[in-house]
């Protein structure tokens, strides 16, 4: 009896602590639910009872550097979703039937879509108005409130196609910046998404207006960037020229860039791309073969036009380069008289470390030679001693004060560094090779900022794309700075090559580049592209004005097979001629030398702001020169558009054919 008794006490004893453990264990279960989970369940099952559709806001806008031209704008489109769940059985064939036909969708996946057990499926996005107010009409005639919506969204469009299309890049589907300044400032651009939040029942049913909440989309940043609209359509015009008449195999590239302030004023790859149409075809060949080739072919292609050249590509630069090595070797006091005559002799070649290194005309040898003279005639063996007399420590120096020994930091996607070899590995060859530009590689605007520090006294400076951020809410502007790297050369140095080069294009190898009137200083270049390639890379560097450079110049020409040959002084120079002859009087630089001016027809630019189309057109034939509209649409209205602005401004003598650009 007593041992019986014991053991019920002792199961009991059990039965009360196992109870009193699962009792513990639960209220820890409890506690941990309530204030460890608890605010992330919280936010789960809110989220399971309310219905969110989210708002895109609209992409910041992209202004050339006027603040008035229009790069990139997000127009206003709409998105159209369904909650299935509130779309009565009876209803669904027929919803589904309506907008597979007001927005060309096919039937059945419309129809699948429309019978899911799921909160939210969308129908179709981006689409214009008029086909979403069709659709409002419908739903209201069919007394159908509940089910469809409709929300605004934006859709990004380039008024201007082609224009500057690796440097503005594009967005994808859902108005992400995928390449060019659309990637590379997507958190300025982007702005903040937005929310429509509906209770809903168990079933995922809408709740009616009750707890129904609206957060509004923040719209992105604009971009003011330093690109110059006009600048840009003249370089890619005669770009495109001179690639299709020299047969470029390759394309080209042209940078033209405010040596002062580093802001680029234009930078154009060929061949380009509709911004609009950034997966299609963009050349006529491409669009005959397009629906035969592979994906991984249309990948290929694409990827290739998408690259802005200018500064994921590196190339040779050649001749051009030696603005940099008689740079160095007048800063290092080894040359200090450039018009000393019989410095130098050239005996069509130089030896060094047992091999003999050419002169390009060794054929007939240049002679006795200043440091002026061996410039423009692009003596290579004169070059070679300086870099000789340099030396090797002291040359990568001056390869880091130029800053070609690192990235320009240019406020794009992709660039390129520049290729040279190692500093403690360049010999006797390797330094003669670099002297004269070969054998190493840069991209364009490398070269572009190196010698913009040639240009403005000496100072290296770092090339800019965006001028200006404007704040979508409080239109705060806030300035992208200037920034410079340090001094690369003396102000003496500097006017010193300057002069050398404006001999290069007034009576050197870059004569084709002269433009009436004005003071311009330049460098061609020529060379292979890559090793025994029979490939060439032709090329013109142009400053003007001389006297007080504001703009930098370099064309690019890639494996030119055209009639014209593929010497710089011969197929790039004349490029460089033809756009400073546009650039220079829209920049309203003056025309200094007016003997030369003499020689062709000067006009005065007349006053047409306040005048119609029409009118300004009469005015503009008279004087012999040309109408520029920007912004021009097909169903302009020649008759009553006014011009409110005008560049070169009335009363600016300018050359007879030039373009006067009006703003409308």
């Amino acid at each position: 009896m007593i041992t019986t008794n014991l053991s019920a006490k002792k199961r009991m004893r059990n039965i009360l602590f196992i109870a009193f453990l699962i009792i513990i264990l639960l209220i820890g279960r409890i506690g941990f639910i309530q204030f460890v989970q608890g605010a992330t369940l919280s936010e789960m099952a809110y989220e399971q009872q309310t219905l969110d559709r989210y708002i895109n806001p609209k992409r910041g806008t992209i202004y050339d550097r006027t603040g008035k031209n229009i790069l990139a704008v997000s127009s206003t489109v709409e998105t159209v979703t369904v909650n299935p769940v509130n779309i009565s059985e009876e209803n669904k064939e027929k919803v589904a039937k309506k907008l597979s036909e007001i927005f060309e969708l096919d039937y059945e996946t419309v129809l699948k879509k429309v019978k899911k057990r799921s909160s939210i499926e969308t129908i179709v996005k981006k689409v214009k108005k008029e086909k979403t107010d069709e659709l409002r009409a419908w739903m209201s005639e069919n007394g159908i409130d509940t089910g469809i919506n409709i929300d605004e969204d934006t859709k990004r469009y380039y008024p201007n196609n082609n224009l500057a299309s690796q440097i503005i890049g594009f967005c994808g589907s859902d108005n992400q910046g995928l390449d060019g300044i659309e990637a590379k400032y997507e958190a300025e651009l982007a702005g903040q998404k937005g929310r429509i939040k509906k209770h809903t029942d168990a079933k995922g049913g809408e709740i009616g207006e009750e707890g129904e909440s609206y957060i509004s989309a923040i719209d992105g940043n604009d971009l003011i960037l330093t690109i110059d609209m006009n600048i840009q359509s003249i370089i890619e015009k005669y770009l495109k020229e001179a690639c299709i008449d020299n047969e470029c195999t390759d394309g080209g590239n042209v940078v033209v860039m405010d040596p002062k302030t580093g802001d680029i004023l234009g930078m154009a790859t060929y061949p380009s791309y509709n911004l609009n149409e950034p997966f299609e075809a963009y050349t006529d060949e491409l669009k005959q073969n397009w629906g035969n080739m592979s994906q991984e072919d249309k990948t290929k292609n694409l990827q290739a036009v998408w690259r802005n050249r200018a500064i994921t590509d590196t190339y040779e630069p050649g001749s051009t380069f030696k603005t940099i090595t008689a740079s160095a070797a007048l800063e290092e006091g080894i040359v200090t008289d450039i018009d000393k005559e019989g410095e130098f002799t050239c005996t069509g070649g130089i030896e060094v470390a047992g091999v003999r290194i050419k002169c390009w005309r060794y054929y007939r040898p240049h002679g006795a030679e200043s440091l002026r003279q061996a410039l423009m005639n692009s003596c290579n063996p004169v070059f070679i001693g300086l870099g000789q007399k340099i030396g090797v420590t002291k040359y990568f120096e001056y390869l880091k004060k130029f800053g070609l020994l690192e990235v320009t930091g240019v406020d794009l996607p992709g660039e390129a560094n520049s290729i040279f070899i190692k500093q403690e590995k360049a010999g006797p060859v390797e330094l003669a090779t670099i002297s004269f530009g070969q054998r190493f590689e840069i991209t364009p605007l490398q070269l572009v900022t190196a010698v913009s520090a040639i240009a403005n006294g000496g100072t290296q400076v770092k090339p800019k794309i965006v001028k200006k951020i404007v704040n979508s809410q409080t239109k705060e502007i806030t300035e992208i700075e200037n920034e410079t790297r340090g001094t690369a050369i003396s102000k003496e140095t500097s006017e010193k090559v300057l002069s050398m080069m404006e001999s290069v294009v007034s009576e050197g190898t870059g004569k084709n580049a002269k433009v009436a009137g004005y003071r311009i200083g330049g460098k061609t270049g020529t060379s292979e592209d890559g090793v025994n390639t029979n490939k060439y890379v032709t090329s013109f560097l142009g400053v003007a004005p001389i006297d007080d450079p504001q703009v930098v110049l370099l064309i690019t020409l890639y494996n030119p097979t055209g009639e014209g040959g593929h010497q710089g002084g011969g197929v790039a120079a004349p490029i460089g001629g033809q756009i400073f002859s546009e650039i220079l009087p829209y920049l309203e630089v003056n025309q200094g030398n007016q003997d030369e001016v003499e020689i062709i027809n000067q006009v005065e630019t007349p006053d047409i702001i306040g005048k119609t189309i029409k009118e300004a057109e009469e005015i503009i034939k008279e004087t012999g020169l040309e109408i520029n509209i920007q912004n021009e649409s097909e169903n302009l209205d020649k008759e009553n558009t006014i011009i409110k602005n005008q560049t070169p401004k009335a009363g600016i003598t300018i050359n007879e054919g030039t373009k006067l650009y009006v703003e409308i």
